[in-house]
């Protein structure tokens, strides 16, 4: 399990073709290296360790902080299976997870209601 990051999630001002790729854009105007990200219903997020320069960018160019939750990061097996694994993991321990998408490095990432109960029931 890698240590934890943050998940900073952004309203796109108009929810329309460009707009994806101008948040995006920049983080690497930036220089901040874009970990994962993930967008739904109009709402991206981002994963970061540099927290303050991630809100900071995205800022500027007009989109809005609605979240900001620290998550934990998991690399699975490359098998099938492994993900299911960890997710029941999870579920065994009574964690409700919040979110979960892919990251780069084939890394999951997972933010829960209760973030030490989590990292204790993938410690397991």
């Amino acid at each position: 399990m890698a240590p934890p990051a943050t998940d900073l999630a952004v309203t796109l001002p108009n929810d329309r073709p460009g707009m994806l790729a101008k948040a995006l854009q920049a983080l690497g105007a930036a220089g901040i290296n874009l970990e994962g990200h993930a967008e739904m219903g109009g709402v991206v997020h981002v994963l970061t360790h540099n927290l303050e320069a991630t809100r900071t960018a995205l800022e500027v160019v007009g989109f809005t902080v609605v979240g900001e939750q620290p998550v934990v990061l998991v690399t699975p097996e490359d098998r099938p299976g492994s993900a299911a694994g960890i997710y029941r993991r999870i579920a065994d321990a009574k964690v409700n997870i919040r979110f979960c998408y892919l990251a780069t490095r084939d890394r999951l990432v997972i933010g829960a209601d209760d973030l030490e109960a989590l990292r204790a029931a993938l410690s397991n």
